[in-house]
């Protein structure tokens, strides 16, 4: 299996215009080497505050996929786009996308946890499941920013057979400590990689951390970006998830009989 070239496109949404921030991250993909063959992007990145302008900026969002698609076909470049807020029927959805080399859609995934702190669940109506999908061969999962701290959560998609996590996050400043300690404890526990987008710079009131960053299976932070606006760019090995689960067989002590409380509570 050959390694993955990943680019992660850490961001600041200042921009009102949703169009006007399509443009900023085509002009950054344009600027990606040949060899990238995954770019993640930041959750909500369309967004530049999140007030009740938001439901109105979905109305752009089914164009701006379209053009993300249009770029991975004409670029042979899988695409997961972050999130966008995505109107389903009478309901606004915090909802990532996952473009193939193709240019076709080969996952999405609603957020599942909403946080209260931002008042997510006045604006979105939460996921009612985890997603995992295919893509050359891995099996990889999604989950978005608030998601990583519910590990039950992650240890399901995990032991579904995931062996990347896709990460767009939206993550404050003040508790970017806890962003790296959840990061690095999902990828330990579960033995795979994590691959997290954040958001970065001022945008309303909010100051988003940046640091997005690539763990390895063994928790080894592979790389990482500044607080700042930053293309990260880093090459993966898939088969390092079977080579750490050899050497460390973690999942294989797991005592299901003691774990049913938890699914119960």
């Amino acid at each position: 299996m050959p390694p993955v070239h990943v680019a992660i496109i850490q961001m600041n949404s200042s921009s009102d215009s949703p169009r006007e921030l399509a443009l900023q991250v085509e002009t950054r993909l344009r600027n990606l080497p040949e060899e990238v063959s995954l770019v993640i992007l930041p959750e909500l990145w369309t967004v530049s505050r999140f007030d009740e302008t938001l439901p109105g900026k979905g109305k752009d969002s089914p164009s701006i996929l379209e053009r993300l698609s249009a770029w991975s076909r004409e670029h042979l470049c899988a695409v997961h786009c972050g999130s966008l807020p995505w109107t389903e029927g009478k309901h606004l959805m915090n909802r990532a996308f996952f473009v193939g080399e193709d240019g076709t859609i080969v996952s999405f995934y609603d957020k599942a946890h909403l946080i209260p702190m931002m008042n997510e669940n006045s604006f979105f109506k939460p996921g009612d499941g985890a997603s995992l999908f295919l893509w050359k061969g891995l099996v990889c999962g999604n989950a978005i920013c608030y998601d990583i701290r519910f590990p039950e959560y992650i240890r399901g998609i995990a032991l579904a057979g995931a062996r990347i996590l896709l990460i767009p996050a939206a993550w404050p400043e003040s508790r970017i400590g806890h962003w790296r300690t959840l990061l690095q404890a999902r990828a330990i526990e579960n033995q795979v990689f994590v691959i997290a987008c954040n958001r970065s710079g001022l945008s309303g009131e909010m100051l988003f951390g940046g640091h997005s960053m690539v763990i390895a299976p063994d928790g080894t932070i592979m790389a990482e970006a500044s607080a700042g606006d930053e293309t990260l760019l880093v090459e993966i090995d898939p088969l390092e998830v079977e080579r750490v689960r050899k050497s460390f067989p973690v999942l294989e002590s797991r005592r299901r009989s003691l774990y049913s409380i938890v699914s119960a509570i």
